[in-house]
């Protein structure tokens, strides 16, 4: 389906799923702002960003063991085990992280992308706006409820179509929708 792709690689464009996009900055994901001597978050982003999945997860994994609330260092074991195809554990890490910190977007955002990858649009849609009801609304959020909405009015046009497949007004909706993911 279009629209996994299109969630993702929206998500990746504007690097909130992205650990790369972190990989330059000193500073953590969440809040605290000051920059750290070592900051293993960072070294995790970078890990990341260079394809090195199994050393990401190794010093996650061992930071995490003598930090176990690190919200960031838990969020990029989530994006490690999502880019490496672990689906089911990234949605345990993401469901566990929107239960704890239910003010923060990202694993709302994350947890929707995968859904909407596997074709569950309505719990992906659920998740973002459960993130929007809890206050954890960004450009992402909303910008990923639209792409929901807009593949689920792509499937009613087709579907009715289907129905009425001489109805020019569906086929100039249906085309319009397809021209927006291209």
């Amino acid at each position: 389906m279009r629209l996994a792709k299109l969630l993702v690689t929206s998500a990746l464009s504007l690097g909130l799923f992205s650990a790369a996009a972190y990989a330059q900055d000193a500073v953590p994901l969440f809040g605290d702002s000051t920059p750290e001597i070592i900051n293993p978050a960072r070294s995790v982003n970078q890990l990341i960003s260079r394809g090195k999945y199994k050393d990401a997860l190794e010093l996650a994994d061992k930071e995490l063991a003598t930090n176990p609330q690190n919200l960031n260092l838990r969020f990029l074991r989530g994006v490690i085990f999502a880019d490496t195809n672990r689906t089911e554990e990234a949605k345990t890490v993401f469901e566990q992280l929107t239960r704890e910190y239910p003010e923060v977007a990202e694993p709302y955002n994350n947890l929707a992308v995968i859904y909407a990858s596997e074709g569950n649009l309505g719990y992906a849609q659920k998740l973002l706006e459960r993130a929007i009801q809890n206050g954890a609304m960004n450009a992402t959020t909303y910008q990923n409820l639209g792409d929901i909405y807009q593949a689920k009015a792509l499937q009613m046009f087709e579907k009715s179509s289907r129905l009425n497949p001489k109805n020019a007004t569906l086929k100039k909706k249906i085309k319009a929708l397809k021209e927006i993911d291209e």
